[in-house]
């Protein structure tokens, strides 16, 4: 119930954030890159080894490779605002970035979308997030700490981003609020379904946590990599996004060994 509360307020929060302060888009690019290099660390030596380890390692691919499309699909509907396309728009009072010519046409292909389309997008991107945290898969909540950390991370330029699309659309702040609202019960949606699905299929309640984490697997390696090598405009690193990434992984391996 903790982590549930802990993914829930952290959107409410970050949203709160956007409306009273001005986050920079650099501030957001950063943290991004954090969150992407987190992700993939926390995938490539935590939550692959475990779920392969044990019987049934030949059809887990697959369902790593279902996340991957999945998230294809999702970044459809959400126009890739959880890894960063569009997260210019949060600086919805930042004239100066908004005015840039690269950044304006970022800004422009997201709010083509929908903002309904994107709060879908977004809400099933955090539905399957939320899902590991379900009250049957308590017997792995020691190694979920880790996994708790990353998606926080990750969730809150997510929000800081959506709750400036919101409001940059020409939404009132009560109904970004709504908007954000429904964002943020995804999350423990995700985790409400884990229970419902585990108490409905007959498979053992630990296969089923590791077909959820191989999907999340594949969600993550699209999503970070996107981060890692998409996130910036003039698709190059810099010094500061290289000192973040390496940040990141050194974030991640130190999480894992507490």
């Amino acid at each position: 119930m903790t982590s549930i509360l802990v993914l829930f307020f952290s959107v409410i929060i970050s949203a709160f954030i956007v409306v009273k302060f001005n986050i920079k888009d650099k501030a957001l690019q950063l943290l991004l890159s954090f969150s992407g290099a987190y992700l993939i660390t926390v995938s490539f030596t935590h939550i692959i080894p475990n779920i392969f380890n044990g019987e049934h390692n030949q059809t887990l691919g697959y369902f790593v490779l279902v996340g991957f499309f999945i998230q294809l699909f999702i970044e459809f509907l959400s126009g890739g605002v959880e890894h960063g396309h569009g997260h210019c728009a949060s600086n919805h009072v930042d004239h100066d970035h908004i005015h840039e010519p690269a950044h304006e046409k970022a800004h422009q292909q997201v709010m083509a979308i929908s903002p309904y389309a994107l709060l879908i997008g977004i809400s099933l991107h955090s539905f399957f997030e939320g899902m590991p945290f379900a009250d049957n898969f308590h017997t792995h909540a020691h190694s979920q700490h880790t996994l708790l950390i990353g998606i926080i991370i990750h969730k809150i330029p997510i929000a800081l981003a959506l709750m400036g699309l919101f409001l940059s659309s020409g939404l009132s702040n009560l109904k970004s609020y709504m908007l954000i609202l429904i964002f943020a019960l995804s999350a423990p949606l995700g985790a409400f379904s884990g229970d419902f699905i585990g108490n409905l299929v007959s498979i053992p309640l630990d296969y089923l946590y590791k077909i959820i984490m191989a999907i999340l697997v594949g969600i993550f390696l699209h999503v970070s990599t996107t981060i890692l090598f998409e996130s910036n405009t003039s698709h190059r690193f810099n010094l500061y996004k290289i000192i973040t990434i390496i940040v990141g992984v050194a974030a991640a391996i130190l999480s894992k060994m507490l």
